[in-house]
């Protein structure tokens, strides 16, 4: 799946989930008064935010492939990541903001000064939302680019829901903002870590067929069971019988079969070989057919 259809499912996530986050905030702002200090206000706003997004806008890909194994683990690690880093990301805007202005005090920030405070904490919550999927497939490579996309999903997204909350003064305002936040967040990531692919591998037959996915990371399993970054039909165990690796110091990507199974290349039987453009790979019950990255 490739264009605006592989776009759909980041940027659904996305937008549901800045939706998700933006009643949560709406609640933390309907009981301010009773936090009192604003150090409180600040990491239960964050908390909260990253929390509620975190649950939904990582799930892009697991939505992708049907899996609810990936599912429940983006729903488990975004949440935790989210919630921490929306937390800690408030508090330490609401740090440097009070070190600068010398505004620390017991009420909360207000006007300018508030939205400062809170920008690194939009930030924070977008780098940690963005790392979620590498974080939850271990892969450094896809960790590094959804860093990036995360981070300018946060900044403009944040900046963006701060504008419109307060040049509306209304609910309805901080609800577009934080529902484009979501999605930026979301999108960008996903958009860094397609950039970052070594390859794409489509699916032509299957379940999955016509399902694009990228060769990001360092480690890429071909295998039943939702455990595998690329899910092919079978018992899980039963076809565990391809291994893509990314060379990423030439860039080579290579593709090799497991002890117990099969992997053909284009109709020839191989155990280990260098992927080229337009291969037709037999992985179990699978065909897929290889594209080089630009």
């Amino acid at each position: 799946m490739t264009g605006p259809k592989a776009l759909a499912y980041p940027l659904l996530t996305g937008v549901a989930g800045g939706g998700l986050a933006w009643c949560g905030t709406e609640w933390v702002l309907h009981f301010s008064e009773s936090l009192g200090d604003f150090r409180i206000f600040s990491l239960v706003l964050g908390a909260l935010a990253g929390l509620l997004l975190g649950l939904i806008a990582p799930a892009a890909e697991g939505l992708r492939q049907h899996q609810k194994g990936k599912l429940r683990e983006s729903v488990i690690v975004g949440g935790i990541v989210g919630a921490l880093a929306g937390a800690g990301g408030m508090l330490l805007g609401q740090f440097l903001t009070g070190l600068l202005s010398h505004s620390l005090s017991g009420n909360l920030l207000t006007g300018w000064s508030g939205m400062l405070a809170r920008m690194p904490g939009w930030a924070i919550m977008g780098l940690a939302i963005g790392a979620a999927s590498g974080i939850r497939s271990r892969s450094f490579r896809r960790i590094a680019a959804g860093l990036a996309g995360g981070l300018i999903g946060g900044l403009v997204g944040g900046a963006v829901a701060e504008l419109l909350g307060r040049w509306t003064g209304s609910f309805a305002g901080r609800g577009a903002g934080m529902i484009l936040w979501g999605a930026l967040v979301a999108l960008l990531a996903d958009l860094m870590e397609a950039r970052r692919a070594r390859g794409y591998l489509t699916v032509l037959s299957g379940p999955l067929k016509g399902r694009t996915f990228p060769v990001n990371q360092n480690r890429m399993t071909i295998a039943a069971g939702g455990r595998a970054d690329l899910t092919i039909p079978g018992k899980s165990g039963e076809t565990d019988i391809g291994v893509t690796r990314v060379n990423v110091k030439n860039g080579t990507v290579l593709i090799e079969a497991s002890e117990t199974g099969e992997v053909k290349v284009n109709g020839e039987p191989v155990d280990r070989t260098e992927l080229r453009y337009d291969d037709v790979i037999r992985v179990g019950g699978a065909t897929i057919i290889y594209e080089a990255g630009k």
